[in-house]
């Protein structure tokens, strides 16, 4: 499941939720409630509201994995061949430093890639975490009201 279709299959969670509250708000037995239905009602409309906007705003990022293949497929074969071939053996190192060099900063730029990653997953993290926090709080509204 990609991070879309979480967002999408949560928003629509709160919907059903949204949905089903309305629905039970109808029911006669069910009457007494119905302040908390209706609460409930407007609190999962704007949980789904709140998770498309977080969905809107949040770019996941990508790696780009060409510049990696087109590098690789370098060393194979053309760093490999010039090394065979060269006769100076500083040039050799020269060469084999700067392919260290190369390879060392793309994998800086994976690290840094992942490290964006991160950051997108810990917002990600804190909004369902609020979003938890609200849901307790639900619970405990409705929990109190039937003891009063």
């Amino acid at each position: 499941m990609t991070q879309r279709q979480l967002f999408e299959l949560v928003v629509t969670l709160e919907k059903d939720l949204a949905d089903f509250y309305q629905k039970i708000g109808q029911i006669e037995r069910l009457k007494p409630f119905a302040d908390i239905f209706s609460y409930m009602t407007d609190h999962s409309h704007n949980h789904a509201r709140q998770i498309e906007r977080a969905a809107a705003l949040i770019d996941l990022p990508e790696l780009n994995i060409a510049p990696i293949e087109t590098l690789h497929r370098r060393i194979k074969e053309s760093l490999q061949e010039k090394i065979l071939q060269e006769d100076d053996n500083d040039r050799v190192l020269a060469q084999l430093a700067r392919a260290e060099e190369i390879i060392g900063t793309l994998y800086q730029s994976i690290a840094n890639h992942y490290r964006n990653h991160a950051s997108v997953y810990a917002d990600i993290a804190q909004q369902f975490e609020q979003l938890s926090d609200e849901e307790m709080t639900h619970r405990d509204f409705i929990n109190g009201h039937g003891k009063e």
